[in-house]
């Protein structure tokens, strides 16, 4: 039965390794010699995520494999501005000094050794970097990853001086990758809903609001003097209608009366 590596891993995980030095120990003992071997191993997504770790084993394979779990569970997160780092950082691990410096966009990765494998895994694209110190591999490069992780958000700092970000740099600051992902999200999102069958659409389509009730104030209930009032005007408008239905009688009767005496006088 074949079993998965760890860089079988990483490659699921989208992840990069890069080993940046072997160092082989030779112990002499009462039965002979026992070799093994140290590995400082990277592992970075290119796209601000970076972890570092040490493994140590009878073997090399075996080094790598702890070096890679090492370097997984301590990753990570860079802040960025734009493609470079948002400041200048500086760190020391024994005799070794490492400071970092924000560059330009299209000045590239200005560094080598240890440094340089880190900062290629990174996503860190545009970068200035010294070595201050000791020229010893594992602790430069174990300076470089804390000065890394030293870094601060832009975003942090503002929000810790009850500022805003434009107003604190002058200018808006950016994370090209989580911008892509922003980007990737919103495009995913179109394209499920432009790949869902018709039916739904149109039923989506179909659905409405519910119309708004209004609500009906309760009528105040009339006072005593309101009561008289509407009594008052009720009598009122009868008086007016029976004088209407009288005064048309009393003009008929006085017709009448003038139609009798003519007939007399004839």
């Amino acid at each position: 039965m074949a079993t998965v590596s760890e860089r079988d891993k990483l490659e699921a995980e989208e992840l990069e390794d890069r080993v940046i030095r072997i160092d082989r120990t030779r112990k002499t003992v009462k039965g002979g010699r026992l070799s093994s071997a140290r590995v400082v191993v990277a592992v970075g997504d290119n796209r601000g995520h970076i972890g570092l770790g040490v493994g140590k084993a009878r073997n090399v394979p075996e080094a790598i494999a702890k070096g890679i779990r090492g370097a997984k569970k301590n990753m990570i997160a860079i802040p960025l501005d734009g493609y470079t780092i948002p400041h200048v950082t500086q760190a020391k691990v024994g005799g070794a000094v490492i400071m970092l410096r924000p560059a330009s966009r299209g000045t590239g990765i200005v560094a080598g050794g240890a440094v340089r494998q880190l900062i290629e895994i990174s996503g860190i694209r545009d970068i200035l970097t010294k070595s201050l110190g000791s020229g010893n591999v594992m602790n430069r490069a174990k300076a470089c990853f804390k000065a890394l992780s030293e870094l601060r958000s832009p975003q942090e700092v503002a929000d810790r001086r009850g500022t805003t970000v434009e107003e604190m740099m002058g200018r808006e600051i950016v994370d090209p990758y989580a911008a892509e992902e922003v980007a990737k999200v919103d495009e995913e999102a179109e394209a499920g809903t432009e790949g869902a069958p018709e039916e739904v659409v149109a039923a989506a389509a179909d659905v409405q609001p519910e119309p708004e009730v209004e609500e009906v104030e309760p009528k105040e209930e009339l006072t005593d003097e309101a009561d008289a009032d509407v009594e008052s005007e009720q009598e009122t408008e009868t008086e007016v209608v029976a004088a209407e239905i009288e005064a048309p009688s009393e003009q008929a009767d006085q017709d009448a009366q003038q139609q009798e005496a003519a007939d007399e006088q004839e």
